[in-house]
């Protein structure tokens, strides 16, 4: 199942390999001081993976939460969770703005 639709799909070919926290948005934020390997370790993180449907892959492309969501509602918690405890994790710089952002949505999905 994609968790960004909640299709789901047979062929793997109809799938992408997707950084939940993408690598030019990390990159920006921190990430272009990193050595290689910690470089490699963020690119193959099982955190920042999921497999999604690649149409909605390419439409997100290096965007964050405050520039594109998950079209399927039931994930949209789940997805800025993960997002936030992977940008954690590597000690990424969230903007203020962008942290602002993700805390509204967090407070508005959880309200139902």
């Amino acid at each position: 199942m994609d968790p960004y639709t909640g299709q789901f799909f047979e062929l793997a070919s109809d799938l992408d390999v997707e950084h939940i926290v993408p690598l030019k948005w990390a990159h920006e934020r921190g990430g272009a001081e990193w050595s290689r390997e910690r470089k490699r370790a963020f690119a193959e993180d099982p955190d920042n993976l999921w497999l999604v449907d690649d149409g909605r892959n390419q439409s997100k492309g290096h965007k964050g939460p405050d520039e594109w969501m998950p079209p399927y509602g039931p994930v949209r918690e789940y997805y800025l969770r993960r997002f936030l405890a992977v940008a954690e994790k590597y000690g990424l710089q969230v903007r203020p703005n962008e942290t602002q952002l993700i805390l509204a949505m967090l407070a508005r999905s959880r309200k139902g």
